[in-house]
């Protein structure tokens, strides 16, 4: 090849490919956030989604947010928007990526991940909420209930 054919080749092969970085989709995609910029969201209508177990969520979560822990979530989210923007945390940032995998598969293209997790929260907490239905039978004794935690 003549080094002039050579030079229109890379010249064509540069031109595609910042055409593609300057006009490709905007807006899709997962993206990790600070608890900054997940506060931003939310304020800008963004869907906070926690993924802990009902008793996590219980002890505190983001204001507005709904608890879609993580082995149940994929049934929660079938009659979700797919299009909508979704805040998503755990405690640490553990199993939020798992639920951010199964939002993908299921075809959620704007997901915002808390990478750090609610510990990371820097604002105001609810308390209380949704609740699983289940009740303990204490008999007047006292109980001791076990979760688990991402850490």
């Amino acid at each position: 090849m003549k080094p002039k054919t050579v030079l229109w080749i890379v010249l064509a092969v540069v031109v595609v490919g910042v055409g593609v970085l300057l006009f490709r989709p905007s807006g899709g995609g997962i993206m990790n956030v600070d608890a900054a910029e997940a506060a931003k969201a939310v304020e800008s209508g963004a869907q906070a989604v926690d993924v802990r177990t009902a008793g996590e969520f219980q002890m505190g979560h983001i204001p507005g947010a709904i608890n879609a822990p993580v082995d149940v979530l994929e049934a929660q989210a079938e009659s979700w928007d797919r299009n909508a923007t979704y805040v998503v945390y755990c405690a640490t940032g553990d199993r939020s990526v798992a639920a951010i995998e199964t939002m993908k598969a299921m075809g959620f293209v704007n997901i915002k991940h808390l990478a750090a997790g609610i510990q990371a929260w820097t604002g105001e907490l609810e308390t209380g909420g949704q609740s699983t239905g289940q009740s303990i039978e204490t008999a007047g004794k006292p109980v001791m209930v076990e979760f688990l935690t991402d850490s």
